[in-house]
């Protein structure tokens, strides 16, 4: 109950308590003072017939006795008139009946009157020749007690009602800080640090208003703070100082990742870009120089990479970059290698540069290779390149059975008809909790059946590009949600489960409202899915994401952020969306055990992640070591290969 409910209650208590009080002492007073104005009604009439009566009386005339007395009991006004004579006996005796004039007969019982009766002598000289004795009539006091309290309890009602909505409107005011503490607290819940501004006039109530702002503030400021410093560290660990782009470490530890995971990387390559003569230019012109030779190339390469969604560009050392580019074709892949080597070549006369040679580019198709192959691989072609002429670039296409043998035409047909006969199978890989390795949801993994290798299922990284190039991606992720209400439908266990959806999804109008009405039917379905976002497509999406959360959470859907930490963005874009889950990518559980750096970065990331309530997850997790590292830095639960393959 409401601490203004309970308030009126109380007032309301204390009101008929206290209406309840007057009330019986008023009436219980009325009423004697009724009693003693029967008492002398009944003494004075006793004295007047007395007095009147006596010849009368003396001279045994009993008519004109009776006429008297027939004309006093006639009036109403008494109960009893009573002549006796000196024996005690009636000589003549009248009575009226004892109506109440119309007065409840429970009021009669509860404030009952007792009029006492008026007594005369009757003398003759100095003989005494009788006695009368009068009792008044209650009626009239009855009526009168009965109209009194009911007028006392028609204002009293009146004037209670009168008080309760003065109250009320009191009430509502005065504690109107308290909604307003409320509404701060909820904010606070849901990751907002609002500041009530306006302080209530009640003591007591200003303190907890300006001690909740004050807490509101810190908790703001030491998250804030919090994500401060891990950008800090991130950039200090994983960017390069000069460029701002990611240095060698995180370069590597990213390729690593996307290699050793079957899932990540299918199509694409790297390219590598040298500057020509950097030392000797260094040396020429001085540092300044050089560092802003190295800004401007970095700024080249984010601009010639700024429309694709999975790229990790990189400064390895001094004159040498990198570009990782997944998702991607051979002829994207030249493409890019193309534009940069233009871009570099435009800066010669821009940076007065000695040379009209800037840089040079070689690059190498993603075919399944080791690490070591692919960079040997892509090192090669940066010499051939650097033999073919000025600003000159060499990609060189590996063996890939498996792109080679479909046109984009090809893909476009597989898909749509994979599309509309549903021919997708769904594989589940454990999340497990770090405390006990319980089972916390499972992550599904998509696969499509290819008609002309039923065994071998294409993977979502191989064809989902494709999809994507076609604008087929929001038509599968609208077959894959509906093969999982499906399954979730019909499963005896129910797990929660993680689903990985498209950016496009975001972006198609429609979508959003088709989820919603296909899960407003199955709560409890709702309640079971986790829809998932990669980083780079919710920080491009933000407002729409954020509508889906505020939509689709009242149902029971929860949501989860994928690849965390694999672009360099801001964590604040982390309190706006209000996730429930953190998936943090598998490039910084390399090595994890022997990385200190990441260790940092996963504590701070997980402390920055609880204080938004929203739990992290690690990705990727392929040796005990590490997993065995997880606990201790925050994080809440890991999925993996060593815990467990898709199934």
């Amino acid at each position: 109950m409401t601490l203004s409910r309970q308030l009126i209650l109380l007032v309301s208590l204390l009101v008929v308590l206290l209406f309840l009080g007057t009330f019986f002492i008023s009436a219980y007073n009325t009423r004697d003072y009724l009693e003693t104005q029967l008492a002398s009604h009944s003494q004075d009439a006793a004295t007047s017939l007395g007095l009147s009566a006596t010849t009368h009386v003396a001279e045994k005339d009993k008519a004109i006795v009776s006429s008297m007395v027939n004309a006093m009991i006639h009036r109403g006004d008494y109960r009893l008139i009573r002549i006796e004579d000196l024996k005690g006996n009636a000589w003549i005796e009248r009575k009226s009946e004892l109506g109440n004039g119309g007065v409840p007969d429970w009021f009669v019982s509860m404030f009952e009157l007792k009029p006492p009766s008026g007594t005369a002598t009757m003398m003759s000289g100095w003989r005494q020749v009788g006695k009368v004795r009068v009792v008044s009539h209650p009626g009239l006091a009855y009526q009168k007690l009965w109209t009194t309290s009911r007028d006392m309890l028609s204002w009293f009602v009146i004037g209670a009602v009168l008080v309760l909505l003065i109250g009320l409107v009191a009430l509502r005011i005065m504690l109107r800080p308290l909604k307003d503490v409320e509404w701060q607290a909820d904010s606070i819940c849901n990751r907002e640090f609002p500041i009530v501004e306006q302080r209530p006039f009640t003591v007591e109530f200003r303190r907890v208003v300006e001690a909740m702002n004050r807490l509101s503030s810190k908790v703001c400021q030491m998250l804030t703070e919090s994500e401060r410093l891990a950008s800090r560290l991130r950039e200090q660990a994983y960017q390069d100082p000069v460029t701002g782009l990611a240095n060698r470490r995180q370069f590597m530890d990213v390729l690593a990742h996307r290699i050793d995971d079957v899932d990540a990387l299918h199509s694409g390559g790297i390219l590598l870009l040298q500057l020509n003569d950097f030392k000797a230019y260094n040396q020429q012109y001085g540092y300044p120089a050089g560092d802003h030779l190295l800004a401007k190339t970095a700024d080249l390469l984010r601009t010639e990479t700024a429309d694709m969604a999975k790229v990790t560009t990189a400064h390895l050392a001094g004159a040498d970059f990198a570009i990782l580019a997944e998702d991607i074709g051979t002829s994207e892949l030249e493409s890019l290698a193309v534009n940069v080597a233009d871009a570099m070549s435009s800066i010669y006369a821009e940076l007065e540069l000695p040379s009209a040679d800037v840089a040079h580019v070689g690059g190498i198709t993603y075919a399944g290779q080791s690490l070591s192959d692919l960079m040997s691989e892509a090192d090669l072609a940066l010499r051939q390149a650097q033999t073919e002429g000025a600003n000159a670039w060499v990609v060189k296409v590996s063996d890939d059975s498996s792109q080679a043998s479909r046109t984009a035409s090809d893909w476009f047909a597989l898909i749509d008809s994979a599309i509309q006969q549903r021919s997708f199978t769904l594989l589940k890989q454990p999340i497990y909790s770090t405390q006990g390795k319980i089972l916390l949801h499972e992550e599904i993994f998509l696969r499509l059946i290819d008609p002309d290798d039923v065994e071998n299922a294409i993977s979502a990284g191989v064809f989902m590009p494709m999809a994507e190039n076609a604008g087929l991606a929001h038509q599968i992720d609208r077959a894959v949600l509906s093969l999982m209400v499906d399954q979730l439908m019909t499963a005896e266990h129910k797990h929660k489960s993680a689903v990985n959806m498209s950016p496009a999804s975001l972006t198609e109008e429609s979508m959003l409202d088709w989820v919603f009405d296909l899960l407003s039917v199955q709560r409890g379905v709702a309640s079971q899915l986790i829809l998932e976002w990669p980083e780079y497509g919710a920080t491009a999406h933000v407002s729409q994401l954020r509508n889906w959360i505020e939509k689709l959470a009242p149902l029971g859907v929860q949501f989860s952020l994928d690849h965390f930490g694999k672009g360099f963005s801001s964590f604040a874009y982390l309190r706006e969306l209000k996730a429930d889950y953190l998936k943090v990518d598998g490039s910084y559980l390399q090595s994890l055990e022997k990385n200190p750096d990441n260790q940092f970065f996963l504590q701070a990331m997980g402390e920055i992640a609880h204080g938004l309530d929203m739990q992290v997850i690690a990705e990727s997790v392929e040796t005990e070591e590490v997993w065995l590292q997880l606990p201790a830095l925050g994080v809440d639960g890991a999925r993996g290969y060593w815990l467990g393959a898709p199934s």
